[in-house]
């Protein structure tokens, strides 16, 4: 597509907000897209010309807008690749999924339309990886070894799980666990997504994290309500 005869271009001079006053073929468009001194005002109208493509020529303009956004996908993966229990390839194409379900939906007109289709990437692989976790956890031929080696100093995707199936924290508490403590994620936004408030996110994280303290430590074990 950027290359041969008659490679894919855009014009850059119709779009306007900042860019070059030409036509520029793709690779050199994701270029600058990747600059940091190109404003986002340059990088929507960029944005806005590709989804509308998308939207007006599948062929191949769903490929090309893949392909522009994929510094942005295999960013979303390293976040994520760490944490994922299951075949990092299924892990990819789930993002990736994300971003193409979220470009066939998106209005080409929406403000900062490269966010948007981020982070329904970025939510797709996040889900994907809870989903992995879940399955892992709810796994009861996992074997007794492994529970056994479930200490402070195991991985906390055998930690977790562990402590879940020895009944010390319940399946909620282990992903309330792994969202915040874990991951860092934002207390409000966890509770918000729970239909909790934050008070009640706080207070299960505290008893949580005493369940869990006692069981890595080898202290009295009192079972999950």
């Amino acid at each position: 597509m950027t290359a041969g005869p008659q490679p894919l271009t855009l014009d850059c001079a119709a779009l306007g907000c900042g860019l070059p006053n030409e036509a520029l073929p793709l690779d050199q468009v994701r270029v600058l897209l990747l600059k940091r001194q190109t404003s986002w005002v340059s990088k929507d109208a960029v944005w806005h010309e590709l989804v509308r493509r998308a939207h007006a020529t599948p062929e191949p303009w769903t490929i090309v807008a893949a392909a522009m956004m994929m510094p942005g996908l295999k960013h979303i993966a390293g976040k994520l690749n760490s944490r994922f229990c299951g075949d990092r390839n299924d892990l990819d194409s789930e993002i990736l999924e994300g971003f193409l379900q979220a470009l066939d939906v998106t209005d080409a007109r929406s403000p900062k339309i490269f966010g948007r289709l981020y982070w329904a990437a970025f939510r797709r692989g996040h889900e994907a990886r809870d989903n992995e976790r879940r399955r892992t956890m709810s796994r009861s031929e996992l074997p007794d070894t492994a529970l056994d080696s479930c200490t402070a100093s195991g991985h906390p995707d055998l930690v977790l799980p562990g402590a879940m199936l020895s009944r010390v924290i319940t399946p909620h508490e282990a992903d309330l666990v792994s969202d915040v403590l874990l991951d860092h994620g934002d207390r409000s936004t966890a509770a918000k997504r729970r239909g909790m408030s934050r008070h009640q996110v706080a207070a299960q994280l505290t008893t949580a994290s005493r369940h869990l303290a006692d069981y890595l430590l080898g202290g009295p074990l009192r079972p999950a309500v």
